[in-house]
């Protein structure tokens, strides 16, 4: 599978799949029209007006790409492929910088973080406490998600070491 491009109109999902034949360089187009059902992983994004980028499918496992127009926007997405998959990982955040022309893209790895180390993080943005002035208490995150202030406080703690030595030491 090449390029997947997928839109959503009137409750209908009409994808555009290239598949390339691995013993030549030739590629055939395929199109496919489905009604969309609960289920459907384009209609969680959707949801949050993003367009998703099917990069591979392998195992079971797609990986997905997409461009978010805030930060909040993340939360609401993977809560959107929460009710609709099985498993949802966020493997990397890739910042654009403003008003550039080229894409020169800085990559972070978050493979290395744990499901809770990354629901704590992902919390902790859309919740505002990382904006100057915090919007948000570390008390406050640490009861909506149902733990001690202090075990917040090192997962987070150990989210912004993983985070840091991902974009500073090579």
């Amino acid at each position: 599978m090449e390029n997947v491009h997928n839109q959503i109109d009137d409750g209908v999902c009409y994808a555009e799949v290239t598949v390339t034949n691995r013993d030549c360089d030739t590629g055939q187009v395929l199109h496919t029209t489905n009604r969309i059902e609960g289920s459907c992983l384009c209609l969680a994004f959707s949801n949050v007006e993003c367009v998703p980028r099917i990069k591979r499918v392998d195992d079971g496992v797609m990986l997905i790409e997409t461009y978010v127009s805030d930060r909040a926007v993340i939360s609401e997405l993977v809560e959107e492929l929460k009710s609709v998959a099985e498993r949802v990982n966020l493997r990397r955040l890739t910042r654009r910088k403003e008003g550039a022309t080229e894409s020169s893209p800085t990559s972070v790895d978050l493979s290395h973080l744990t499901a809770k180390q990354r629901e704590a993080a992902t919390m902790a943005v859309s919740r505002g406490y990382y904006q100057t002035p915090r919007q948000v208490s570390l008390e406050d995150l640490a009861a909506s998600l149902d733990i001690s202030k202090s075990a917040l406080s090192q997962r987070l703690s150990a989210v912004e070491s993983k985070l840091a030595t991902a974009v500073f030491d090579p």
